[in-house]
């Protein structure tokens, strides 16, 4: 009988729970245990407020998962089709539909003509370039046309004559491809390799601080020009990034992590696999004694005191990020290795998990009465080529409130008084600490240590008075330009903020850093042990960060069905032709899964 120990409850651990239990690759009796830090409701809708899934966050109006709700964490995916292989989010397309959810999708639909609040100026997308009318910044040749051209004209510059337009292409320019001929730059030559270069240090080069700066602020994205790997950044701000449509779930994007842990359940049971949640505690160290992968954990109310004795397991699943993985290796790093492999604390093994750069996240969900945005002085132009419902927006600024979304009455029941949501602040890495700044009420003094508050994990959390005069005060400027205006929108009924910075995420989402194969780091930090350069070592890392889509739950699918089937042997459900799980390693630094395939395939 094999033990299949995952820790981590969010789309990683979950999918790989689901694809172990429903694979036909383990044994009646074997077991699967999922070990979660969290305390959420996994019963589909129970609660409305925090359903399971790591970075996924569903929160419904007052709790009630009938009421309007609006995604206080990731909210949507690219939908993939067979008729089209090289585009789109494939595995959780295919989950959705496995899942027999394929009823509840929706679009979520970005308008074409964005809204923009930038250096106090009011303008729309479709405003550029007419009757001479320019971004306020000073980029003759760029501002009279949207951020998205100058982006893709920077990519050019680092990828003509590449063309990288498949996955596998694309792959392939990460790990070897170099700047064009055509360059000229006096700081960058030809010939130099992209993924060597800072992509901040390239645009800087090329378009000067006014031409970052517009890029940066219309962009609507920090995350998207920090000093990250120019190579990915080049596919990722590009024409070359994987298209599809935008698509949602009607019940709340974390309705599919419910139907994911639920459908994990079922196939356990009717194969008689053992199945068993444990909620309320955390990884707290891990190592390998005599090539077993042996760990102790820790309770929610003491997370850094392990309080039990050590453990062994089969297989070990890290379905956590990379914060939550330093966390351990912090632990473990002070325990007593005496004739163990402290393999989270090697060298090369803490070189791969630094080749990521934690990019903090901020959202802060408004409900009202009305929908008053509609009818403000500059309203949101909420239509798109692909038809005029369910688009959302983006609203995009460079105050702190950065990008607003309208999610409107969406109530899944439709019944019961409309309630109109408003995502006013979806801000990543640049205005974070901006409103951290405002999460405790003006009278009150902070008691609780930052590295202790664990907020991500708890959901939604009231916000205090001050930072929802903020909102609307930021609101009135935006949609009125006229803080006066503050006055006359409406009360909200309920101001909920989430703080993805914090502990155990540490990060909304997370980039490739310059100066690293992204492929040869894709590769072989899945398999830490092995890394560390233990003979054996069935412990396996799995999430979005270390992916070809971070900051999506593909990517959390992707590594996970890369380990399963490279390490345990389960055949993929993907159609991996044109569209690889994880980027293939073509400098042999990776682990070969094929020469540890008899240590770590379980028994058929």
């Amino acid at each position: 009988m094999a033990r299949y120990t995952i820790f981590g409850a969010g789309p990683g651990g979950l999918y790989t729970a689901w694809r172990l239990a429903s694979s036909g690759k383990l044994a009646a009796g074997d077991a699967i245990e999922l070990v979660e830090w969290g305390q959420y409701s996994f019963a589909a809708g129970d609660g409305g407020t925090r359903l399971p899934a790591g970075r996924i966050c569903t929160h419904h109006y007052q709790g009630d998962a009938g009421n309007s709700y609006i995604e206080i964490g990731g909210m949507r995916y690219l939908e993939w089709s067979e008729s089209n292989p090289g585009e789109g989010h494939q595995l959780v397309t295919k989950t959705i539909a496995a899942l027999g959810l394929d009823a509840d999708v929706v679009p979520f639909l970005t308008t074409d003509n964005p809204a923009f609040y930038l250096r106090g100026v009011n303008f729309y997308q479709e405003d550029l370039g007419v009757d001479g009318f320019v971004a306020p910044y000073n980029t003759p040749g760029n501002n009279a046309q949207p951020a998205d051209v100058l982006f893709g004209n920077i990519s050019a510059l680092m990828t003509s004559g590449a063309n990288p337009q498949t996955r596998a292409e694309q792959c392939q320019f990460y790990s070897s491809g170099v700047l064009p001929d055509t360059t000229n730059s006096f700081v960058f030559g030809a010939g130099d390799t992209v993924s060597n270069i800072g992509y901040w240090n390239f645009f800087y080069d090329q378009a000067g601080n006014e031409g970052y700066a517009y890029a940066a602020d219309a962009g609507g994205y920090s995350s998207n020009v920090i000093n990250w790997n120019a190579a990915d950044a080049a596919i990722y701000n590009g024409e070359f990034a994987p298209g599809g449509a935008f698509k949602t779930l009607k019940t709340g994007y974390s309705s599919l992590f419910s139907a994911l842990f639920s459908a994990a359940q079922s196939a356990a049971s009717a194969a008689g696999i053992g199945f068993t949640l444990t909620q309320g505690r955390r990884l707290h160290s891990i190592w390998l004694e005599n090539d077993v992968p042996t760990y102790c954990t820790a309770p929610a109310s003491d997370p850094d005191h392990a309080d039990g004795p050590a453990q062994s397991t089969d297989h070990a699943f890290l379905a956590m990020p990379p914060k939550s993985v330093e966390l351990v290796a912090r632990a473990t790093r002070y325990a007593d290795m005496t004739g163990k492999l402290d393999f989270l604390n090697a060298q090369a093994v803490q070189n791969n998990l630094q080749a990521v750069i934690e990019q903090p996240s901020y959202k802060v969900a408004m409900f009202f009465d009305t929908p008053w945005w509609e009818t403000a002085k500059y309203p949101p132009k909420l239509v798109s080529s692909q038809g005029d419902s369910n688009v959302f927006g983006p609203t995009i600024t460079d105050i702190p409130l950065r990008q607003i979304y309208y999610f409107g009455n969406n109530a899944p029941s439709g019944d019961g008084t409309p309630v109109y949501g408003l995502l006013a602040s979806y801000d990543d890495m640049r205005f974070d600490g901006f409103w951290r700044g405002m999460e405790l009420p003006l009278d009150q003094r902070r008691t609780l240590p930052v590295s202790e508050d664990l907020q991500a994990l708890q959901g939604g959390r009231k916000a205090p008075e001050a930072m929802e005069r903020m909102l609307l005060l930021q609101l009135a400027k935006v949609h009125f330009n006229d803080p006066d205006a503050a006055w006359q929108i409406p009360q909200p009924l309920e101001t909920v903020f989430m703080d993805w910075g914090l502990n155990p995420f540490g990060a909304g989402y997370h980039a490739w850093a310059a100066e690293y194969d992204i492929c040869a780091v894709m590769n072989s930090v899945r398999a830490p042990a092995l890394l560390a350069g233990a003979s054996s070592g069935p412990v396996y890392l799995v999430g979005s960060a270390f992916s070809n889509d971070q900051a999506w739950v593909e990517g959390a699918f992707c590594t996970a069905e890369s380990v399963l089937v490279d390490y345990l042997g389960l055949t993929t459900i993907a159609d991996t032709a044109a569209y690889p799980l994880i980027c293939p390693c073509g400098d042999g630094g990776s682990p070969s899964p094929a020469s540890k395939s008899a240590e770590l395939t379980p028994a058929q």
